[in-house]
């Protein structure tokens, strides 16, 4: 717990001196610095539990009216602790770097500052054995991650991003805030307890505040809707933190809560199992249909969470079916996942945010050329690419291979509706995976092979040490876990003990024993492959040319395929899902050929189904109800204290009535 104190001091010290710091050029490393050796503290205390299997607890009173401040940290908060340390600590690493080229004239302190209060936010909602302390970290967590998503508040589709994301916040804050109030009252006490099985409270109601509450930061569909342009708004190294860390704190506070509320029912497996193929499916499908890289990657972000969530709900059926092996694959599978996605998500957010930084357009059809000029650079992000689609001998396969495992087992044990049920997810992760190659071949095909699309692409500074330090480190991250799968399940089965208690995750565990030798052997038949080609193209003549150059002589980059172009074939066919918009206008040539066209344009955009369909038409109809209340409003002391003693005694009876909450 000492570690644990030391690296939120330093955290804190490091917001508060970078704030302080008077000359600018130093409060970028005095604020990284802070978040490395925060990080390096955090990281030994969570590894120190998991390695150990003690749980530290520490508890001080305070002043406030209810709850307290009091830590602890388990299994299950060293798992989700361990990720903010890492991530957090490489991230900042490549932020100086990465701030030093960001076009902005108030320096990197503030930026350093609210980035170094998120890291110990979130820690404190991993730890925090008190509710209220809860609530305020995670509001804290909120505020702090918005002032850096509005980093370019300049503009007016950041500043968008910004208000989408806090009313997304805040409408599940609300959720959390009730779910809080609501235990507390069956429970008597704001600890982080189980709520007694006599409590007047519907475990389903609770389920569903939950839900709602932390399903909305983990960006579970159709919860989601804040997360594709909040992400792609912030700086790369923030885009990478959010994406692959505090997503994780949405399924953090479900893995916590759900126990608590006592066995679970049948039916919240069917939901999190449908909220999850949806999730996975949709995500995919609509990362395919963007231009934007970081937006790209911000909707693969969903995809990963609507896999985290079928595995959670494989974990949750499983115990409500009585079925301790099927639960030991879901939860396995669901936090060995997120483990794996934050890995290859924070190298793809840095990797591409640099790529993108240097081009001055986060535009793929701006991008190209970059594996050949920065070899390392690209032949990193081509790994990673591969990881996050889950290709065979990298990590992400082992937690996706875990959960496809599970959800076979269950299909062929079952009968009836969860037999249906968990085919039907088979099918939907599936249908993903294939996606999910088409959609990261597309990103890195266009964005990194080729020649380069423009000018500022063909000039690109090449990125700094640091920033390959960091890179190369998620790179290394990945190799390592799919490497030594088992070695890793076996720290993340703690976890699944605390989160799904009566369950026994050695059996999943050992399941990826095959996988370890899987690597290994496709590695060298990799290196085979290309000793075999480099002897064959010495022993003939091999005449090169410009890619995509089809024979000419005289190739030009608009001869490349473009992004739109590539991933043409697909989003044809899934049109009626994506509803992909398009604009095109002729402007007619002017005397003596006025029938040639002098210029063409075309433009398409994919909107958010969910936000388009559904959350804009139910705010506009809101403010049309508000507008009518207006009319009858009177400004006036008088109304006002009226409005409040209604409101006021509404909740009395509300609480007092009998099955109310008091």
């Amino acid at each position: 717990m000492i570690l644990l104190g030391v690296a939120i001091g330093l955290w804190l010290g490091g917001a508060a001196g970078a704030v302080l710091v008077r000359r600018r050029a130093f409060a970028g490393p005095l604020g990284a610095g802070a978040a490395v050796a925060g990080g390096v503290a955090a990281s030994a205390s969570a590894i120190g539990v998991l390695t150990s299997g003690m749980v530290e607890l520490w508890r001080v009173p305070w002043r406030l009216p209810a709850g307290a401040l009091a830590l602890r940290v388990d299994a299950l908060a060293a798992i989700f602790l361990l990720p903010i340390a890492a991530v957090g600590a490489l991230c900042a690493v490549y932020g100086v770097g990465y701030l030093r080229r960001h076009a902005r004239d108030e320096g990197e302190g503030g930026s350093f500052a609210a980035y170094n209060v998120l890291l110990a936010s979130m820690a404190v909602v991993v730890t925090a054995n008190d509710l209220v302390l809860l609530l305020l970290a995670w509001e804290l967590m909120t505020l702090s991650s918005w002032r850096l998503v509005v980093s370019d508040h300049e503009e007016g589709g950041v500043r968008a991003a910004g208000l989408q994301y806090l009313v997304a916040s805040h409408l599940a804050a609300a959720a959390l805030f009730l779910l809080v109030l609501l235990m507390a009252a069956g429970s008597g006490t704001f600890e982080l307890v189980a709520t007694p099985a006599g409590a007047a409270l519907p475990s389903g109601l609770l389920f569903m505040l939950a839900l709602v509450g932390f399903g909305t930061k983990a960006g579970i569909v159709p919860l989601h809707v804040w997360l594709p342009d909040a992400h792609p708004a912030a700086p790369s190294h923030v885009s990478a933190v959010m994406s692959a860390v505090m997503v994780t704190m949405g399924f953090y506070g479900l893995a916590r809560f759900l126990p608590l509320f006592g066995e679970p029912a049948i039916w919240w497996g069917y939901v999190l199992l449908v909220l999850g193929a949806a999730g996975a499916i949709g995500g995919i499908l609509f990362a395919i249909a963007q231009r934007d890289v970081k937006r790209i990657l911000a909707y693969s972000t969903i995809e990963n969470a609507g896999i985290a969530t079928l595995a959670l709900g494989l974990g949750v059926l499983g115990t409500a079916l009585r079925q301790p092996l099927l639960a030991a694959f879901g939860w396995m599978a669901a936090l060995l996942h997120l483990w794996n996605h934050a890995l290859a998500k924070a190298g793809l957010f840095l990797g591409f945010g640099a790529v993108a930084q240097a081009a001055e357009s986060r535009s793929l059809d701006a991008l190209g050329g970059f594996a050949a000029r920065w070899p390392v650079w690209g032949s990193a992000l081509v790994v990673v690419a591969a990881a996050i689609a889950a290709l065979p001998g990298l990590n992400v396969f082992t937690s996706e291979y875990l959960l496809l495992r599970g959800l076979l087992l269950g299909g062929a044990t079952l009968r009836g509706v969860p037999q249906v049920a968990l085919l039907g997810a088979v099918v939907a992760l599936s249908f993903t995976g294939g996606l999910a190659v088409a959609c990261f071949t597309r990103l890195v095909g266009v964005g990194l092979l080729g020649t380069p699309r423009s000018a500022h692409a063909a000039a690109a500074p090449r990125p700094t040490r640091a920033m390959h330090l960091a890179v190369l480190a998620f790179v290394a991250g990945c190799l390592l876990v799919a490497a030594f799968p088992v070695r890793v399940a076996g720290a993340v089965g703690e976890a699944v003990r605390v989160a799904a208690p009566g369950v026994e995750p050695s059996v999943a565990a050992a399941a990826l024993g095959p996988l370890a030798v899987l690597g290994p052997l496709l590695a060298a038949a990799a290196a085979a492959f290309l000793a075999l080609r480099g002897i064959a193209g010495r022993r003939s003549a091999t005449a090169r040319g410009g890619t995509w150059g089809c024979g000419y002589d005289a190739p030009s980059p608009a001869m490349q395929y473009t992004s739109t172009s590539f991933g043409e074939p697909l989003t044809r066919v899934l049109q009626p899902v994506l509803a992909t918009r398009t604009e095109s206008e002729m402007v007619a040539g002017a005397a003596p050929a006025p029938l040639w066209p002098e210029a063409a344009r075309w433009r398409s955009r994919t909107p958010d189904r969910a936000l388009a369909g559904m959350y804009l038409p139910l705010f506009a109809a809101v403010g049309r109800g508000a507008a009518r209340l207006r009319a009858h409003y009177r400004a006036g002391v008088t109304t006002s204290l009226l409005y409040v003693a209604v409101a006021i005694v509404a909740l009395l009876l509300l609480l007092f009535l009998p099955g109310g909450g008091v």
